[in-house]
């Protein structure tokens, strides 16, 4: 049965597609074929004319396929809006059903599986469910296939075309923990031959799941039915163009990617001649898939990401998606495996080199001239993203000259290149690049204070072809965030109330009763307001405002204290031992005396992909007892 929303639904469809021209003309050299006078024409032959010239069949297509969109709309609200009008344009319907022989979960346990899908700048994440030997997934997803520019159908023999495969990733969520569990690039375009296709998908291993049985190449199979719509008036490709395309792309990349190894080892043996001091240069890295890759290929610029409105929002929001230091294999080497974006971003963690990559993309898109460093600190390996800004030129100057900036991508902080914090965070330099040139640092003395940043001075930097470079397939594509699904005014006071029966247990262990002021909680909310607004921007407000309310409501001869902190998670365990281990955190935990009141506030700011910055002041007010 249909709702009645649903059939206003079917008949504003039925309406618009009677007003097309083209079903009436279609109707009437019908008629004229069959001779048929319009005084003789009834309901029954009209009917019959109808379902003889399949208007009939293909409204009911069209009917059905808005079933199809309702039931998406019902899945997926809180991932897009989709318009029903879209039942006219060139769509791909992906369901994915549910999986089999997962063997990893044969024993119960509380592990999660979740799915994320990537194509053509869409992004769409599943709902998590239970990780059983076949999970039940049940999901629908529809990708648009039309142009961006136009938001125009595209013809089949141009879609053909589109080297764009639908990027599964999934993710396996235990005890808050998230790892890859597997991930497939799925090629979608043999529909332009069949219409609809349903396939047995075999996930493969990981680094991750590799590790856990050497033996093992798959780790389940996932059922899937991907389907073109509309249905209505498709005229299918032949199978010969399909195959004959994908065969086209295989042998273009295989020779490209044959004569950049070719390249790169003539390079590698010139750049070992030199005989300069161990360094790393990077022009090889290991990818999620187990292949290694030309290392510019993992980083594209990334232009109108939406939520990311800024270089320094790029920054804030890179920053605090959480350090994850790499698996180490059984050597006890570090795993140094470099994701691509949209996996990177469902795990909600990764290394330096993830958050490099991320970060230069962003800025490439604002178009700043961007580079990922790679070099080390005082004792392992590190990477950075430096920038740098093109003075004005002076009269007959002939050479530019650049202002360089260095970003580190963990914390979101920015460095000019004469900070004296820049030696002390930076050691060496062993290569630049970004997604058109990579630099090899060939000068004698690698470290920062000593490199000449110079890149176009090939006395200091050995550089690869770009040419070379811009034949390479990237290894990412435009990435889209997902909007947020948690909200700041349902989690701050549960928050704020954990805290406060944190800080009470703790302090009644070491014999101290605690008692909680609202009004000075309600005033430290003016500081923690400003600080995720000074991180962006480097600028401060309301600060008499907040000097003055903190003046007037203290009692002469009491001593006010506070201690704000900022987190990327909401464990309160771990929140409350970094505020007992500092040492301003730790004294106003354990402040005693006469009228003693505490204070918890917390602040959060929801970013995309629900990265989130847990803003926390800790405060107390006491007079102390001499």
């Amino acid at each position: 049965m249909y709702s009645k929303e649903q059939i206003t639904k079917i008949r504003q469809l039925i309406n618009n597609y009677f007003d097309k021209g083209e079903v009436f003309d279609k109707l009437k050299k019908k008629i004229e074929s069959e001779k048929i006078q319009i005084d003789d024409l009834d309901n029954e032959k009209l009917t019959k004319l109808l379902r003889e010239t399949n208007l009939i069949d293909n409204l009911i297509l069209d009917i059905k396929h808005l079933d199809e969109i309702d039931e998406f709309n019902k899945q997926n609200k809180q991932l897009t809006f989709v318009d029903p009008d879209r039942i006219n344009y060139r769509s791909v319907s992906l369901r994915i059903y549910k999986g089999r022989a997962f063997l990893d979960f044969i024993e119960p346990g509380n592990s999660k599986l979740q799915l994320y899908l990537s194509f053509c700048g869409q992004r769409f994440a599943s709902a998590t469910v239970d990780a059983t030997v076949e999970p039940e997934f049940n999901e629908l997803f529809l990708f648009d296939l039309r142009t961006e520019a136009q938001k125009a159908n595209v013809d089949l023999l141009t879609l053909s075309k589109l080297d764009h495969p639908i990027e599964l990733c999934v993710i396996q969520i235990q005890n808050g923990q998230r790892k890859l569990f597997s991930q497939k690039l799925i090629e979608w375009r043999f529909l332009l031959c069949y219409g609809n296709i349903s396939l047995n998908i075999e996930l493969p291993t990981t680094y991750n799941t590799k590790m856990q049985n050497e033996r093992k190449n798959h780790v389940g199979i996932l059922q899937i039915h991907l389907e073109l719509l509309p249905k209505t008036g498709l005229v299918l490709l032949p199978e010969h163009i399909v195959v004959s395309q994908l065969s086209k792309e295989k042998s273009v990349i295989n020779q490209i990617s044959d004569r950049f190894h070719t390249y790169g080892n003539a390079w590698w043996n010139d750049f070992k001649e030199l005989k300069l001091s161990v360094r790393p240069i990077k022009l090889y890295s290991e990818s999620q898939d187990g292949i290694w890759r030309p290392s510019c290929t993992f980083i594209r610029e990334l232009q109108s990401v939406r939520g990311i409105m800024s270089p320094n929002h790029a920054a804030r929001f890179v920053s605090l998606i959480p350090m994850k230091t790499s698996d180490r294999g059984p050597s006890g080497d570090r795993l140094e495996v470099w994701h691509r974006f949209p996996t990177f971003i469902a795990l909600k963690g990764g290394d330096f080199e993830d958050h490099c990559l991320l970060l230069c993309s962003f800025f490439l898109g604002f178009n700043l001239d961007a580079f990922v460093v790679f070099g080390s600190t005082a004792d392992r390996p590190h990477g950075w993203v430096m920038t740098r800004l093109q003075k004005p030129k002076k009269p007959n100057q002939k050479q530019a000259e650049y202002a360089y900036n260095f970003w580190e991508p963990l914390t979101g902080h920015k460095f000019e290149l004469n900070d004296p914090k820049v030696p002390q965070l930076y050691k060496r330099i062993g290569c630049i690049f970004n997604h058109k040139y990579f630099y090899a640092n060939i000068q004698e003395n690698d470290s920062v204070l000593k490199t000449d940043l110079n890149i176009e001075d090939y006395t200091k930097w050995k550089a690869v072809d770009p040419n070379e470079i811009s034949l390479l397939k990237p290894q990412n594509f435009q990435l889209t965030l997902l909007r947020q699904t948690i909200y700041a005014d349902e989690l701050e006071p549960k928050l704020e109330l954990q805290l406060r029966e944190a800080i009470g247990s703790y302090r009644k262990i070491i014999n101290l009763a605690t008692r909680y002021d609202e009004k000075l909680g309600s005033i430290m909310q003016i500081a923690l307001a400003n600080y995720e607004t000074e991180k962006i921007t480097g600028l401060q407000f309301a600060q008499f405002e907040f000097q003055s309310a903190i003046r007037s409501y203290i009692p002469e001869g009491h001593t006010f204290m506070s201690f704000p902190i900022c987190f990327n998670h909401m464990n309160i365990q771990k929140m409350l031992e970094d505020i007992k281990t500092s040492p301003v955190g730790g004294e106003v935990l354990t402040a005693r005396g006469d009228q003693t009141y505490h204070a918890v506030r917390v602040k959060m700011e929801i970013y995309p992909e629900d990265v989130y910055a847990v803003w926390v002041s800790v405060s107390v007010r006491f007079h102390k007892i001499v």
